[in-house]
Order: structure tokens, then C-alpha cells, then sequence
């Protein structure tokens, strides 16, 4: 019987690590029955959400979109195996997106079974996480920005925030009993971190000798929040430079220490986070119950985080903005966001 699962994200849930791992091992897995298409040089299969929103030119397919899906189709409806498609871009809310489900649908309608995983992570955690990924290449709006789309909307940035709403989409183009959710800290906390869960999930066992090298290191590890708020208050609008973060993160390191657990808002922003998508997180449990008995989404805590926002004081600043203009005076008017 013919199966594809699609993995779609969400971002920053370990997805690139993920997608690296199935490009690289792709020839070991499929001995076991899964194929993980290589349809171009990138890792991630983006390319095929083209045809529901713009993708950057490195990852258009060499067919186009349709006709990818139909070559998978023809490779593989007819078989036995599992086929992965990885892209953390098939879970977009908007603007950009996202994909028309009941359309992904009718793409793969020729396998016998479709199936869709999804990973998430505590809202103020995604959030935190989106916004260190968005500082790599421009200057993202500073914090409390994000916080009014995704309470008043249950979107940020165009991406899901209230995740019943992307459940919503995903069960009535899919039907519920091919939906699986993971939690993120969950997995991370499995044996194997995410990779083992999602090993797992298809049937693999992350033990096997030549699956192990699978579990190694992690991909597109962002710097401390902190580091990347603060390089990118000094840098706005242009999009910090690493060299700044570093400076940012050794003064924080120097102020704070070694051991500081960041959080990019503030207290009350983070219990007003709580306070909204706690109950959210609990109606996804419960609608999920009948199809995932295990399936649990702790509730958000600041227990184990010890700097937020509000905690940068003028000592940092004066320390870090001293530093910068002293290195200005030495370049004798270089543009440092340039440097």
C-alpha cells in the first residue's frame, strides 16, 4: 500500500535538521521502505508550495510545481513505499500563503493514504524563535509588535500562532485520523530529541547502525534572544550584522552570565501569552484525544527562564554602546552595520 506523509514544519521546530538528515541518508531509508525525494539541491522540498504562494528562486523545481507532484505520483502510487515530503513552508497562514489543503490533497489523491505531522511549540517560544530567524535578514518588528496579530488574530508574521485554527484546516482537508501533532519540548525530551520522534514515527528505529549518524548535531541554531534584540535596536533598520550579536552576547554574558536563560518579552507579556493560548493549547488536546490518547501540550512557564526583557539595564547599554562607539571613532566614520 502506497502512503505519502507530509511533514510540514511548523518553523523552528528542528525542521531544517530534519530535512538535511532525510537528503543525506536518503539512499539508507529507502532500503527500509521510505523515500524521501531529492527533487533539487535544497534539503527542504519548499519548491512545492509554488503553487500557492512566491518561493525564492533557489527553490523552484526544475518540472515546476504540478508536474513534481505528478512525477511523485507516478513513481511511487503504484508501490509499497512511504514517501516523506518535508517543508515547513506547507503550514504558512498568510500573507504570503498558505497552501489550499484540500488542493495538497488532490495532488497526492493517487497514493492510497495521505497522513500530515506537524510540530509544535509553546506560542512564546515560537514566537521567540521566528523572531531570531527573521533577524538574519532584516530587521523584524521589536517585540510587542508581534504580540497584537497573534492575540487578536492567531497569526504573526504569517505564520500560526492559535494552532486550532491551522487543526481546523489540516482535519477538513485530511480528516482527523491522518493528522498527527508532536510538542516540540516533548520530542526534544524524547530519546533522540526531535529526530528520534520523527524517526519513530515512520516506523525507523534511530538505533540502527547506519540510521545513527541521523541523530548527530543540530542545523540553524539562532543566537541568544537577547544578543539578537539588542543588535537589532542598535542596527534598526538594517538587519543586525553577526559581529554586532557578538558584542551584544558578551555583554550580556559579562552583565549576566554564562548561565542566563533568555526570553525575548517581558513578564507581562509572556503571562498575557499564557493567558490566551493556554486554553487554546488545552482545546487542542481534547480534540485530539479520540485519535492521539498520548498526545499532550504542557502549559507555558516562565519557571525555568531568568532574563527577560525588561531586565537589560543601563549598565549594559553603557557597556555595549561605549564599546561600539569607540570602535566607530577608530574606523573614522565606517558604517558599522555595513562592516
Amino acid at each position: 500500500m502506497s502512503k505519502v506523509i507530509i511533514h510540514i514544519g511548523t518553523h523552528k521546530t528542528a525542521t531544517t535538521t530534519i530535512q538535511e538528515r532525510f537528503w543525506s541518508f536518503a539512499p539508507e531509508i529507502s532500503h527500509r521502505g521510505i523515500v524521501y525525494p531529492l527533487l533539487n539541491h535544497i534539503p527542504g522540498h519548499h519548491g512545492l508550495t509554488a503553487l500557492w504562494s512566491p518561493v525564492g528562486d533557489e527553490f523552484e523545481l526544475p518540472q515546476g510545481a504540478k508536474a513534481t507532484f505528478e512525477q511523485i505520483c507516478t513513481d511511487y502510487a503504484d508501490s509499497d513505499f512511504t514517501v516523506v515530503l518535508s517543508s515547513e513552508e506547507f503550514s504558512r497562514a498568510g500573507p504570503r500563503g498558505g497552501v489550499n489543503y484540500k488542493e495538497l490533497r488532490q495532488h497526492l489523491e493517487a497514493f492510497d493514504e495521505v497522513q500530515v505531522v506537524c510540530v509544535l511549540r509553546q506560542q512564546w517560544s515560537f514566537m521567540q524563535s521566528v523572531y531570531l530567524e527573521l533577524s538574519k535578514s532584516i530587521s523584524p518588528p521589536r517585540p510587542p509588535v508581534l504580540l497584537t496579530p497573534a492575540l487578536n488574530h492567531g497569526v504573526f508574521a504569517g505564520l500560526w500562532a492559535d494552532y486550532t485554527k491551522l487543526l481546523d484546516r489540516l482535519e477538513d482537508a485530511f480528516g482527523p485520523e491522518n493528522v498527527t501533532l508532536m510538542e516540540f519540548d516533548a520530542c526534544r525530551k524524547s530519546e533522540g530529541g526531535v529526530m528520534g520522534s520523527m524517526l519513530r514515527f515512520l516506523g525507523l528505529n534511530p538505533e540502527d547502525e547506519d540510521l545513527k549518524p541521523m541523530m548527530s548535531g543540530a542545523s540553524n541554531v539562532s543566537p541568544p534572544a537577547l544578543a539578537s534584540w539588542a543588535g537589532n535596536i542598535v542596527s534598526e533598520p538594517k538587519a543586525a550584522p553577526a559581529w554586532l550579536l557578538r558584542r551584544a552576547e558578551h555583554y550580556l554574558q559579562q552583565e549576566y552570565g554564562l548561565k542566563a536563560k533568555h526570553c525575548l518579552f517581558t513578564r507581562v507579556e509572556f503571562d498575557r501569552l499564557k493567558e490566551h493560548f493556554d486554553p487554546l493549547n488545552a482545546e487542542l488536546v481534547r480534540r485530539r484525544k479520540p485519535y492521539q490518547p498520548d498526545f499532550e501540550f504542557s502549559p507555558a512557564s516562565r519557571e525555568a527562564l531568568s532574563l527577560f526583557r525588561e531586565d537589560i539595564g543601563v549598565t549594559f547599554w553603557l557597556h555595549f554602546c561605549r564599546n561600539l562607539a569607540q570602535e566607530m571613532l577608530s574606523l573614522e566614520g565606517v558604517d558599522f552595520a555595513r562592516k
